[in-house]
């Protein structure tokens, strides 16, 4: 590792202070504003702008350089897209199985839009940051572990449900895509999607019943 470069333990201790620093502003941004844009809010803040600027300040550049080693770029964003159909059918026939043998009431449209967006972030953070940028600075399969690992981790209500199956099955495969591709649009639009479309389909179940 040439001096002044980054590392991975610069990475992690990094993201490490800040998330347990300013986790508490999704809930916090919640009680202020109103919870679903709080969460959505206090993600952006501490899942895409803080990793942002833990970047920049890292590699001393300019934002949309940084924003292209992270994924979000032109590049292969046609590729990206057209990989992640696959992953997208898997995840959400997934959904659809857990959503019926939970019996759960589907969320409102309103919900399903700001998860949509909201996944993002998550993509940013793991797919972006914790994939392709430590892709960058250590070995792939590093990479490939933490980023799995640190979005399962990060919801351990799913870690004694069904649900774990499905969260696992998108990490792997999204993250296929975003190896392959040095992209995360494709990722983030399969992401969001998975969030509403089983909700979607369940919904018109529920109405046809």
């Amino acid at each position: 590792m040439e001096k002044g470069k980054p590392t991975k333990s610069n990475v992690d201790f990094y993201l490490l202070f800040f998330y347990s620093f300013f986790y508490r502003i999704t809930v916090d941004l919640g009680n202020i504003i109103e919870p679903t844009l709080g969460y959505l809010f206090g993600k952006i803040i501490l899942f895409t702008i803080l990793p942002l600027i833990i970047i920049l300040y890292i590699e001393k550049c300019k934002i949309k350089k940084a924003l292209t080693e992270l994924g979000v770029r032109k590049d292969k964003l046609v590729k990206s897209i057209f990989l992640v159909i696959g992953s997208l059918i898997i995840t959400v026939i997934l959904g659809l199985i857990i959503y019926s043998l939970r019996q759960t009431e589907p969320a409102s449209a309103y919900w399903n839009t700001v998860m949509f967006l909201e996944a993002f972030n998550e993509e940013f953070l793991s797919r972006g940051v914790l994939l392709i940028y430590l892709w960058k600075i250590t070995e792939l399969k590093v990479a490939y572990a933490t980023s799995i690992l640190a979005f399962i981790l990060a919801y351990p209500q799913h870690l004694t449900s069904l649900s774990l199956i499905c969260v696992a099955t998108q990490e792997i495969l999204l993250g296929v895509v975003a190896h392959k591709t040095k992209n995360i649009i494709g990722p983030w639009i399969s992401h969001g999607l998975n969030r509403s479309i089983p909700q979607l389909l369940m919904s018109t179940v529920f109405q046809l019943l």
